[in-house]
Parts: structure tokens; sequence; C-alpha cells
């Protein structure tokens, strides 16, 4: 098969194409596909170093998954006893395997920290201008910060790109503070950080998402150890400047706390009393509330897993068995079937048995440890590692009361930052080809 010869056409094309997803991944579907599209055809024009990606760990296991869910998704189409769940089937199955394109995302970031820096900038550019698009201007006042907002996306979707925001802008926060060649410049960045962290906690709160408060709580916990490790082993960081720092951020977040204390306290408080009786172990009988519901999906999950422990139901097939279950009291929310069953891990494992769950682990964990062993040989910035392990640890505990693996803003998100770590890894595969991305 001829090959096509790389040009600075293509390469430009590549990156026109990077940009555009990043920016507009969150902001705009059609654009953002667009610029999928063409990063992907190039990086399959450009990229000649496939015997070294063959050995590549992180690159064999997206493989073996990807190949598992189409094969997996072809059979159960034709073994779907309905339509309805022979279309779920090719639907998500399809959307499964468009998590690989992580890995033409990851050749175009180049594993280059300012590029890795300027795609996530730009998603978090984009979500943001997403998010005051949805606010109705005309009506906005100060009922607006006691109400779920819920214009853009679910709210716990939206609580948790508020909430990777927010950690993320927390633990980049020194190239928005670098020096400068002029000195307004250092200021103006900074206040554009102070004021981009303050919009993130805000919708970080307004979500009123209990799963993203853990999240982000979790992330913030695990970015205050690492700093703290940090600071023990270097004195870079002048004394006066980090308590500065630590006084600004958290005169922020009193101030936000205090302003949203009846909505953080009506959140947490509610619900208790199922909450209190799942801990107890009577979950034979749990309210349909919110936690409820949850229970009650998870144990919907382990009985339809016992009939199917290895491979599962089919991609995206677990609403209509949570319909064909007919139960209305347990499974049923606001007269309305459950669309999911509210965990990524049950979801998976539904859909894709344990074959395919245990995949899906050994991927992620594959490309956690390639990217941890970039950033303890000092290949990796050392806040962009931070910023990758915050993430990580938001994510898992997110999925343990959401599933929105398939859904295109989910994608996105993990395209971007599975892509950005994976760089660093796949740049030094490819390091010798020469082929001019930078």
């Amino acid at each position: 098969m001829p090959s096509i010869a790389p040009t600075d056409g293509w390469l430009r094309a590549g990156l026109v194409g990077l940009y555009v997803f990043a920016f507009f991944g969150l902001l705009g579907i059609t654009p953002a596909t667009v610029g999928l599209v063409l990063l992907t055809l190039v990086f399959l024009i450009r990229f000649d170093a496939w015997r070294r990606l063959a050995r590549d760990p992180v690159a064999l296991l997206a493989l073996a998954f990807g190949l598992y869910v189409a094969v997996h998704s072809a059979i159960a189409y034709f073994l779907e006893p309905t339509p309805a769940l022979a279309q779920a089937v090719v639907d998500n199955g399809t959307d499964w395997v468009k998590l690989l394109l992580f890995i033409p995302l990851a050749y175009w970031a180049a594993g280059r920290p300012d590029r890795v820096r300027l795609i996530l900038l730009l998603g978090l550019a984009g979500f943001t201008l997403a998010t005051f698009r949805k606010i109705d201007w005309a009506t906005f006042d100060a009922a607006f910060f006691s109400t779920r907002f819920e214009s853009y996306l679910p709210a716990i979707a939206f609580g948790m790109f508020a909430g990777l925001g927010a950690l993320g802008l927390l633990a980049t926060r020194r190239a928005f503070w670098a020096e400068r060649d002029r000195p307004w410049k250092r200021w103006l960045a900074t206040t554009l950080w102070a004021i981009w962290l303050l919009v993130m906690l805000e919708g970080l709160l307004l979500s009123q998402s209990r799963g993203s408060w853990l999240g982000f709580l979790g992330g913030l916990s695990v970015l205050v150890l690492m700093e703290w490790r940090a600071r023990q082993a270097t004195t870079a960081t002048p004394t006066r400047r980090r308590w500065l720092a630590i006084l600004l951020v958290a005169a922020a977040l009193g101030a936000i706390l205090s302003s949203q204390y009846q909505t953080i306290e009506m959140r947490l408080t509610d619900q208790t009393e199922t909450l209190q009786q799942v801990i107890s172990g009577d979950v034979t009988e749990v309210t349909s509330d919110p936690v409820g519901l949850r229970v009650n999906a998870l144990l919907f999950t382990v009985e339809k897993w016992r009939e199917r422990p290895w491979f599962g139901w089919g991609a995206g097939t677990s609403r209509e068995w949570i319909a064909a279950s007919g139960r209305a009291d347990t499974l049923m929310d606001n007269l309305e079937w459950l669309p999911h069953l509210h965990n990524a891990y049950a979801e998976t494992l539904f859909q894709l048995g344990t074959v395919g769950l245990l995949l899906a682990v050994a991927l992620v964990w594959a490309l956690v440890r390639a990217t941890g062993n970039e950033c303890r040989a000092g290949r990796i910035p050392a806040d962009l590692c931070r910023l990758f392990v915050v993430t990580l640890v938001f994510v898992l505990i997110w999925n343990l009361f959401n599933y929105r693996v398939v859904r295109s803003d989910w994608m996105v998100f993990w395209i971007l930052l599975a892509g950005s770590a994976y760089s660093f890894r796949l740049a030094r595969l490819t390091e010798s080809s020469g082929d001019g991305r930078g």
C-alpha cells in the first residue's frame, strides 16, 4: 500500500482538527465532530510507527477492548429479542468503540506540555462559554444562585465538568501565576485565573450534585496531599506567596460556601433516613428517592449479572431491560423508567459482562501506569502530573453515582484527558520518526 509523504499541509490540517475539537467539544457538537474526524484521518495518513505502537500495552489493550466490544455487539445484535434492543446495541456499541480515538489525539498532542495545556484550556473555555450561553440573562437575578442549574447538561454531569475545571485550575495555577515579560500580563493572567476558579466553584455548587461534591473533595484532598509532599522535598515556592495563595483560595471557598449554606445543608441532609436504612443492611424495601433508586438499580444489576456473568446483556440495553422488569415501584423515577443504572461500573458490567469490565479496567490501569512512569521519569511537568491524578480520583468517585460513558460530553472528556496523558508515552515511542509535529 503506497504511503503518503507528510507535508506541512497535513500537519496544519491535523493541528486545526485538534484545536477545533478541543474548543468545540463541549460547545458545539458539529464543529467538534469535524475536528475529531479531521485529526483522526490525518493521523491515519501520517502515522508510520504501527509496529512500535503494536508493542505498547496501552494500545494493545485499547485494541483488545475495541475488538471485544465490536464482536460482542455484532453477536448481540442478532441475538437480541426485540428491534429496540438490537438498535441500542448498534448505537451504544459504536459509541464505546469511539473511546479509542484518544490515540489519534495523543499523536497530535505530541507529548508537548505547552500543547497539552492549550488543548485542556480550550476545552475548559468551550465549557465555560457553553454554560454562559445557556443562562437566561433576561431573567437573571439573585434567585439564580439558589436554583439548581440544569439548562446546559444534566446537573450531575454539569457538576462533574465544573468540579474538574476547578481542580484543573488549582493544579495548574503556577502556569497562570508565572513571571512574564510585563507585570501587567502576569496580573491579568492571575486575575483571569481567580475569576475562572470562582465561576467553576459556583457552578459546582449550583449543580447541587452530591456525587460531584464528593468527587471534588476527594480530588482536592489528594491534591493538597501531593502539594504537601512536594513541599517537603523542595523550597522552590516562596513561603509568602504560598500563604497568600492559600488565603485567597480559602477566602473564595468561604465566601461561596457561606452564600450557599442553606442549599448545601439541604442536599447533605436530604434522604438521610434512606441512607441509614441502607447502612443498616435493610435494602428489601428501600424508599424510591435518589438514594433508594440507586440501591435498587444495583440490586437489579446483581440479579441480571448472575444470569449472564461473563458477557453481559449487550451495549446500551440496560434501560430496555429495566422497563421489561415491570418494577415500577423500585426502578421508576417520576413516572419514567431509569435511563441507566446510575453507576458506571455496574453499567459496564451489565452491558459487557465481567470480561468487558476487566478489559476496561485493564486499559485504564495501563494508561495510569504509563502516565505514572512518565511522571516519575520527569518527562511530564509536575503540575500536569497532579492534574491527571486528581482527575482520576474525581472520576473514580463520580462514576459511583452516575453513568455517561457513551454520551458525547463524556466521550469528549475522555478523549481529551486520556489523549493528553497518553501523548507523552506515545511521543517517546515515536520520537525517532521525525514527522515534524514539534
